[in-house]
């Protein structure tokens, strides 16, 4: 069997994004941990009565010894829920909580399902007044989510996100000085753009800005995830061959907005779990290029 290893604090936060997928955003509550401690829940939705607490164990390790751990997280994190001055009487005041969920990332072991049992029966006798007399310790994993929302959610555990160097004043006027010719296209064609000269050369100099930055997100893209390159650089490629076939839009809406935005979509839709700020990065980068090239005008 193929385990899946997941880190604490990464796991808490795919089962965040789940339970938010399951009940609503608005429904789910987190219940931070740094001050005066979680109570031994993580997240809860009183609209279902339900509190969830997250636990990943370090892995590899054999099925025994991952029961054994998640046996013991029941058992320390149920005395900290029953427990009256911990919190969870003066939180639930009010509120009758029916389910007590361990949320992991495998669950494998009928021994952990008695023991949960066993320490249901124990939380039910302590008779507290914000526990519901039909409560039950349940134990979740992937399967008990909506597949849909798993898929989902892996694909953005799963971004590809590149580590872009952001270039330095020097390199955007060195870049700006070796090549006037494409500076002074983009001079003239976002020179409709502005009437003030100052806001044209802050425009110029973001995109050469731009433009850089894109270069090193396609540089960083080509090691880190070729297939996405590939996909991405071939995409652009057709676009490119449509503008310089004559592709043209309504002349009510912004050329330059419709690119940026056309082409970041089109960037999203070839590679889904590219990070947001990259594909942006990209598009704005490669319309600029177009625009210091030629291939794209204005007007």
């Amino acid at each position: 069997m193929n385990i899946d290893a997941w880190d604490g604090d990464e796991w808490e936060a795919h089962v965040l994004r789940l339970i938010q997928d399951q009940f609503g955003p608005e429904n789910v509550q987190k219940v931070p941990a740094k001050h005066k401690g979680d109570c031994g829940l993580d997240y809860f939705c009183l609209d279902k009565h339900v509190v969830y607490q997250c636990y990943a164990v370090e892995e590899p390790v054999d099925i025994a010894v991952r029961a054994t751990k998640q046996k013991s997280k029941i058992t320390t994190d149920i005395n900290k829920f029953c427990d009256t001055s911990k919190g969870a009487a003066r939180m639930f005041d009010g509120y009758r909580i029916k389910r007590w969920i361990l949320a992991v990332p495998t669950h494998d072991s009928r021994d952990v399902v008695q023991h949960a049992l066993k320490k249901t029966t124990e939380v039910i006798q302590k008779n507290l007044a914000y526990v519901d007399p039909g409560f039950q310790i349940l134990v979740h994993d992937k399967d008990d989510f909506d597949q849909a929302s798993w898929d989902r959610r892996i694909l953005l555990r799963k971004r590809i996100r590149p580590l872009v160097t952001i270039p330095t004043e020097s390199e955007v006027a060195k870049m700006a000085d070796s090549n006037q010719n494409l500076t002074e296209n983009l001079r003239k064609k976002l020179g409709v753009r502005f009437e003030n000269d100052s806001e044209l050369e802050d425009a110029i100099d973001d995109a050469l800005r731009v433009f850089l930055e894109c270069q090193n997100a396609v540089s960083q893209l080509r090691n880190l995830a070729p297939d996405a390159y590939e996909e991405i650089t071939r995409m652009v490629a057709q676009r490119l061959r449509r503008l310089r076939m004559g592709a043209r839009v309504s002349d009510s809406v912004d050329r330059l907005e419709v690119e940026i935005d056309s082409l970041k979509s089109n960037i999203i839709s070839a590679v889904p779990n590219l990070d947001l700020g990259t594909a942006e990065t990209i598009a704005f980068g490669v319309v600029s290029d177009w625009l210091m090239r030629c291939p794209l005008r204005l007007n």
